[in-house]
């Protein structure tokens, strides 16, 4: 009886070993998604194009992803009330976010490069620019479109010029609450940059309420001044 009840436990352990590994090899871990969309081909016209970018020693981070598009939908409402003409500017909803790495490293993007400029307050917004440039290849176009480009990445400072935004990593932290200041005022941050690339100058009356002066750390609570209001109502990326 010794022997047979040996031979049967064995052949139970066998059978459960089996059996496991059989599972195992049927059922894998699941992998964490990092797809990229890439850029989008599709961009309508007249559109703010919004890129999340990530150097290539950084991972993709959903948080970042969905902060950055609630960011941008709280300024196309903010733009269309403060306004007050009904108009606002536009993303594209096929593709809200475009998620796309970058070849390079995150210190290259606060570092003295080809092109980066002379002025190192600058390196992060000239280097986001030309890489989003070499990424999008002939699909980059100023005149089609409104780059605002959060970057993975550390930089001076965001900064916005005709056509180009680009806000470094802290901005990311910010409006993911990770900054001492509240994430309104990293929105209102955004929002102001925005505005330069909207053609939006600093004014001349220095408004601590206006959002092209300090008004953005307010958010929303700061204002659009009547000389903002004219070149929005003019701009072709307002309708």
């Amino acid at each position: 009886m010794t022997k047979n009840f040996i031979t049967t436990f064995l052949g139970i352990c066998m059978f459960l070993y089996i059996t496991s590994c059989s599972k195992d090899n049927k059922n894998p871990d699941p992998k964490p998604d990092n797809t990229f969309t890439g850029p989008n081909t599709k961009a309508a016209n007249l559109t703010v194009r919004l890129i999340y970018l990530v150097p290539y020693d950084k991972k993709l981070n959903q948080q970042y992803t969905d902060a950055v598009a609630s960011c941008v939908n709280q300024l196309i409402t903010w733009y269309k009330t403060t306004l007050g003409s009904n108009k606002t500017f536009h993303v594209n909803t096929n593709a809200l976010v475009e998620t796309i790495q970058s070849t390079h490293a995150a210190a290259w993007f606060n570092a003295s490069n080809s092109n980066s400029g002379t002025d190192d307050q600058y390196y992060f917004y000239n280097n986001a620019k030309n890489d989003i440039k070499a990424l999008l290849g002939a699909g980059y176009d100023e005149s089609k479109y409104v780059y605002l480009v959060y970057v993975d990445a550390q930089g001076a400072t965001g900064a916005g010029a005709s056509g180009f935004t680009a806000m470094p990593e802290n901005d990311l932290l910010g409006l993911t609450n990770q900054m001492t200041e509240p994430v309104s005022r990293w929105v209102g941050g955004a929002g102001h940059e925005l505005g330069h690339a909207f053609g939006m100058p600093h004014p001349d009356n220095q408004n601590p309420q206006a959002l092209m002066w300090t008004g953005y750390t307010l958010f929303p609570n700061c204002i659009l001044q009547d000389n903002d209001k004219t070149i929005l109502n003019g701009s072709k990326f307002f309708y």
